[in-house]
């Protein structure tokens, strides 16, 4: 005679993995970066941001390093945050990030050249961060 699975087994290892998840991400995340690098550059005739994509924990500042290897000057904005910033041409621009909250997600773009591609800010959660709908305050 075979033995018979409970259904509710998946429902319970659903609910350990959800938990063993939440607990995780509650932790928030540390960062051993004292200075991100960013390169505005061109490639196949496009002024790019390399990355295109940059990761910091929330609840403090940050600097970046950005270096325009092009030969006019490029913008660097993040608007909801109130940075802009001109980079030379040829040239290393260091700029700090104000602190910003965990679990938000900004646009980074040329705001003298509106047709660049554009680039994207991701702030996660700090370590000991209270983060919102985990229950952490």
């Amino acid at each position: 005679m075979p033995m018979r699975r409970s259904p509710l087994l998946p429902i319970a290892a659903f609910a350990v993995l959800s938990l063993t998840a939440s607990a995780t991400l509650a932790e928030g995340y540390e960062s051993e970066t004292s200075k991100i690098q960013v390169v505005s550059t061109l490639i196949g005739g496009k002024n790019v941001f390399i990355p295109s994509t940059i990761v910091v924990t929330g609840g403090q500042e940050h600097t970046l390093s950005l270096f325009n290897t092009t030969d006019v000057p490029h913008g660097f904005a993040i608007d909801a945050l109130g940075v802009e910033a001109v980079l030379p041409p040829g040239s290393e621009f260091e700029l700090t990030l104000p602190a910003s909250e965990g679990g938000k997600i900004y646009g980074i773009r040329c705001h003298l050249h509106p047709p660049h591609r554009t680039a994207t800010l991701v702030v996660v959660p700090a370590k000991g961060e209270a983060q919102p709908g985990s229950g952490v305050e």
